[in-house]
């Protein structure tokens, strides 16, 4: 008699959210993390940040918890995985040039040193993108929009009582965040982390000492003219695929 073949349990799609630095992504990834947590339960949602494919956790450690994903930059193995596991996700985007200034006045790093790290995001979401994700523009300010934990929910199929909205809204508003980020110190050890810029930082929410700047738009525009060009050329085929004004 042929042994009976045992299916392993299907595993929940993963769910990522990449976007910019400085794009917000912290709060698309802490509303959508809240939000499945208002539906599912915390035990069983499991949140951390990836880049690579090595910092995922293995199959038995998922079981069947939904695993949700913050990345910037990634890379190609990652993305193969996400592509592999039809993860669902989640794209924000902002002015590079807006980001490398609060990149820059954030973590008192050189303009030119932040040019890097916003050109290899733009490059991920721009191949992204064709694939048409939900994308969430900064400047339309939608991490102020009360309604937008309501319509990622509704992207993501999620049945979340509709007080669950206010709540979500209200814990990951901008002065909350700054307020929490200001109290990091207070946290559980466990819950620390120390980033390579030696700053604390929460491994749950993944927000840091230095989390949010000014949030103003067009900043860029206050920097020398020859820095002014040199970052609309270095981020040209970015602007105009988002179309954003040279």
């Amino acid at each position: 008699m042929r042994a009976e073949r045992i299916e392993p349990p299907k595993l929940p799609r993963p769910i990522a959210t990449i976007g910019l630095h400085g794009s917000a992504s912290t709060w698309v990834y802490n509303v959508i993390r809240e939000l499945l947590i208002a539906a599912l339960e915390a035990d069983q949602v499991l949140a951390l940040y990836a880049e690579q494919v090595s910092e995922l956790p293995d199959e038995s450690t998922r079981a069947r918890r939904q695993l949700v994903i913050k990345s910037h930059y990634g890379s190609a193995g990652l993305d193969s995985w996400l592509a592999a596991t039809q993860a669902q996700i989640v794209l924000s985007i902002r002015d590079p040039r807006d980001a490398c200034v609060s990149m820059s006045q954030r973590f008192s790093a050189p303009i030119e040193a932040t040019v890097p790290w916003l050109s290899a995001d733009c490059n991920r979401v721009m191949r992204l993108a064709l694939q048409d994700w939900p994308l969430l523009r900064y400047e339309d300010r939608f991490f102020e929009d009360q309604a937008a934990p309501q319509r990622l929910a509704g992207y993501l199929g999620l049945k979340v009582a509709p007080c669950s909205f206010d709540d979500i809204s209200a814990r990951y508003s901008t002065e909350a965040v700054r307020s929490f980020a200001q109290r990091l110190a207070d946290l559980p050890p466990e819950r620390l982390a120390t980033p390579t810029s030696s700053r604390l930082m929460d491994r749950l929410t993944q927000i840091h000492g230095q989390h949010i700047g000014d949030t103003r738009s067009g900043k860029w525009r206050q920097l020398p003219n020859g820095v002014q060009l040199e970052l609309t050329h270095a981020f040209s085929a970015f602007l105009d695929r988002f179309g954003y004004a040279r």
